[in-house]
């Protein structure tokens, strides 16, 4: 069995994505189409972002199947928030008392986890009018979340090392996602209000 970098998926996406950008491009210049810069812009990063995710996520990737490592038991937890009180009554004991270490591993871990499916939930409905409504946002962000929990259990079954499909990822990935949303709903807020009060202006 040998291991497949998460480098790669990145290197791959953004090629990928210039080309496949280029020849739309390109096809809508043939066609007398106006383009968008700023939504190909923000298409060409939405590309990218999956991209890290996915290499972050499910990377080292395994190529074959071993299953003399599989250990479901110890790789599922479908119980919320119990990971997380888990790891915060170890602070003064886990690695031989260090609390701070331990207090920023739980910061990582969670702020990751949240951090991890914020700009999903603003760049959806940047680049899709379907997804300008809260409800949609949040379950395109818990369908995202619960795919990488599961093909992560694939993983863990094919072989690979540390894979935790953990219900609390799930929700940090959510919690992250309406973060995303709410900064979006924000931002296009502050906009409208700057185009009436530029449109009162004028109208004076």
């Amino acid at each position: 069995m040998f291991f497949v970098n998460g480098s790669s998926m990145i290197i791959l996406g953004f090629i990928g994505s210039l080309i496949t950008r280029s020849i739309v491009i390109a096809k809508k210049k043939r066609n007398k189409i106006n383009v968008s810069w700023f939504k190909e812009l923000i298409i060409f990063v939405f590309i990218i972002y999956l991209c890290m995710v996915a290499s972050v996520t499910l990377f080292p990737l395994p190529i074959g199947f071993d299953f003399q490592n599989v250990n479901i038991v110890h790789s599922v937890n479908l119980v919320p928030l119990v990971s997380i009180f888990n790891a915060i009554d170890q602070i003064g004991t886990a690695y031989d008392g260090d609390v701070l270490f331990m207090v920023s591993l739980i910061l990582r871990n969670v702020g990751g986890n949240i951090l991890l499916l914020m700009p999903l939930g603003f760049l959806a409905p940047v680049l899709w009018g379907g997804f300008k409504g809260f409800k949609r946002v949040v379950f395109l962000g818990l369908a995202v979340s619960v795919t990488i929990e599961i093909l992560q259990l694939v993983e863990n079954i094919a072989g690979a090392w540390g894979r935790i499909t953990d219900i609390d990822d799930v929700i940090c990935n959510v919690l992250g996602v309406v973060i995303g949303f709410l900064i979006y709903s924000l931002i296009l807020k502050s906009g409208e209000k700057y185009q009436i009060k530029r449109l009162q202006k004028l109208s004076l």
